[in-house]
This record gives structure tokens, sequence and C-alpha cells, in this order.
């Protein structure tokens, strides 16, 4: 038997289909750009109301992208939510486990929360994923320094510095925390003609491990100046409590305007 195109019945069915398919089609389009919105709010324009706006449209909603529920967990933790914003971060990747990024977020996040050994269980998948990924090789490099593991992170820094330019200054960073502080000053030292937001921050790190306050806190200027992503986090990074105290570290922060 034919089907009768001319019949209303099939008509409808076909218009109602078709609008379906499209409504799909420009709901997860709709979602995508608001959580872009709600990226680029985070990371770069530090406007945390705005995040706030966009996070309530999609999070939860259906076709909200899995990197979402990645920003939405970190956003958390500047509210103090941290636990909260954990589940958040898994959350993201095992809903995208073959994107590299947001398992290389879960595993920094276990480690920032003191979970060493599911770090190294996530990074590991990272890894296997991609094992060039420079961000994720820095993550290893971190992990194993705070697992006291200096040669093993001392590998993976440098092996981050050949690979990414942007997560080279975890070489300085591995080296000053394995004692090797002429070595860390060296290479610092190597980077400077060209040094980057990224860069500041790892001096940040690496000067407050040598003791350095001074030069700790000029690198912060500039990391803050140059609007290095992450620096809403810097009053939950591991390895700066020597700094918490001082005065221009809180006028920086301050400057940040965090959520309340």
């Amino acid at each position: 038997m034919l089907t009768d195109f001319r019949n209303p019945k099939w008509i409808i069915c076909t218009l109602v289909i078709c609008f379906l398919k499209v409504y799909h089609v420009s709901n997860a389009q709709n979602m995508s750009d608001l959580a872009m919105r709600a990226r680029i709010n985070l990371y770069d324009r530090w406007n945390f109301d705005s995040c706030e706006y966009y996070f309530e449209k999609i999070i939860g909603e259906k076709n909200t992208p899995a990197f979402a529920y990645s920003d939405y967990g970190w956003y958390l933790m500047l509210l103090d939510r941290f636990d909260e914003g954990l589940e958040y971060i898994r959350t993201a990747a095992e809903m995208a486990p073959s994107d590299v990024q947001l398992v290389t977020w879960y595993a920094w996040a276990l480690l920032w929360a003191g979970e060493v050994t599911g770090a190294k269980e996530w990074i590991n998948k990272a890894l296997v994923l991609n094992p060039d990924n420079g961000e994720a090789l820095h993550v290893a490099s971190r992990i194993f320094l705070a697992d006291g593991e200096f040669d093993d992170a001392i590998k993976y820094a440098e092996m981050t510095a050949s690979r990414d330019k942007n997560w080279r200054g975890i070489e300085p960073l591995a080296l000053a925390r394995a004692g090797r502080t002429g070595d860390a000053l060296h290479t610092m030292n190597s980077m400077i003609a060209d040094q980057t937001a990224f860069d500041c921050w790892f001096f940040v790190e690496t000067y407050a491990t040598l003791g350095e306050t001074d030069k700790a806190l000029q690198n912060l200027q500039k990391a803050f100046d140059q609007k290095f992503p992450f620096m809403p986090w810097l009053d939950l990074s591991p390895g700066l409590d020597a700094l918490h105290a001082l005065e221009q570290y809180k006028v920086i922060l301050e400057k940040i305007n965090l959520p309340r």
C-alpha cells in the first residue's frame, strides 16, 4: 500500500516531526551559546552576577553541554561550596569521558581536595586520551609533587614545557619544590623575555615556594593585570598560604570582586 502524501494526517505528522527536529537542534545550540556566555564571564570577565544568571538558565536542563557543569562546579567553589562543586566537575568528566580537559580538570579538583589517589586515576585517563596534552601533563606533575615523587614531577614538568608554552611554568615550580633552587631560578630567567600571564602565575607559586614573597607579589600583580583566567581561585590555590596575610595580596583579591 502506497502512502497518500495528500493525506492531511500524514502532512500534519510530517510537519510535527520536522518541527521537533528543528526545535531540538535549536535548543541544543541555545544551551551551548548560554554555556559559552557563562564561561566567558567566569574566566575572562570575572563578572559573577552574569555567571549566576546564565548558570540558572542551563544547569539541569536538557541539552546543556558537559563543560557547563564543570564551569558551574568551579563557580560553586568560589561560593565556599567546595564539595558540591567537586561533584559537578565529576559529573562533567563522566558526561564527556573523551574530553581531555574535563577529565584533567576533575583530576586537578581532586588534587585540591587532597585526594591524590583519585587524582592519579583520573589524570591517567586523561593521558591515555592524549599523552601530549600540556595541561594534563602539568597536572600530572602537580600530583607527583603532592605525593613527594620529585623525579617524576620534574620529568612530567619537562614534558609539559616541551609541548605547551601555556603550562611551561610548571618546570621551575617542580624544580623549586624538589629543592633545586638554582635550576628553578635559571629556568624562570629563560622565560622572562616572552613571559605570559600563565608564566606569571607559576612564578607566584615558585617564588612563594622559595620564600621570596616580594617577587611572588610582583608576579601576582602581573597575572592580575593580564587577566590570568584562574585568578578568581587565588585564595583556594594550594601553596600560597604565606601570601594570604600580606596587604598587597588582600588588595588584589578584593579587586577580583569575588561573589559573596
